[in-house]
């Protein structure tokens, strides 16, 4: 599949009527697991439509062959993107076991993004979701406002209800 492309399989189950939409928003790190997690132990209904969406950051391609200089290096590209493609896969794993585990009517959507923000809010917008969760990594006020955060930038610019998980919770 081709990482710029969102993967849209669907859900497992046609929708029961009532079903509320969640976007869980996952980059592999803890702080998203955990928040993961919290939406499982305290925020799931039976019922839900959950997407679990993860926006791939473009990877940084060297422009220049390490093994022969001069030249264009599409091994080298081919291998970064391939180990990164794999990240993915597993990522994709590790949390539709555990959405069937908990027998979640499920989607798994990843695709390549500049903005990991303005790309979690529009992937929320295009599949209505009543509810999205994120998770924080903790950062100061200061850092926050040098450096932003996604999690910021959710809160401000979503049309729905955002969930802000910090990094330490109860789960």
């Amino acid at each position: 599949m081709n990482m710029g492309e969102a993967d849209n399989s669907g859900f497992l189950r046609p929708a029961t009527s009532g079903a509320r939409s969640v976007l869980v928003a996952v980059d592999g790190s803890e702080h998203s697991k955990n928040a993961f997690n919290h939406y499982l132990k305290w925020l799931v209904r039976p019922d839900d439509l959950v997407t679990i969406y993860h926006a791939i950051e473009p990877v940084s391609l060297p422009s220049m062959s390490i093994n022969n200089l001069g030249t264009v290096p599409t091994d080298e590209w081919s291998k970064i993107l391939q180990d990164n493609l794999k990240r993915v896969k597993q990522l994709e794993s590790d949390y539709c076991r555990d959405c069937h585990a908990k027998n979640l009517n499920y989607q798994f959507l990843y695709e390549a993004v500049n903005q990991t923000g303005a790309a979690i809010v529009s992937t929320a917008e295009k599949y209505q979701v009543r509810l999205l969760v994120v998770g924080t990594r903790g950062l100061s006020a200061l850092r926050r406002t040098i450096m932003g955060s996604v999690s910021d930038y959710v809160l401000h610019h979503a049309n729905t209800a955002v969930c802000v998980i910090p990094q330490k919770t109860e789960t």
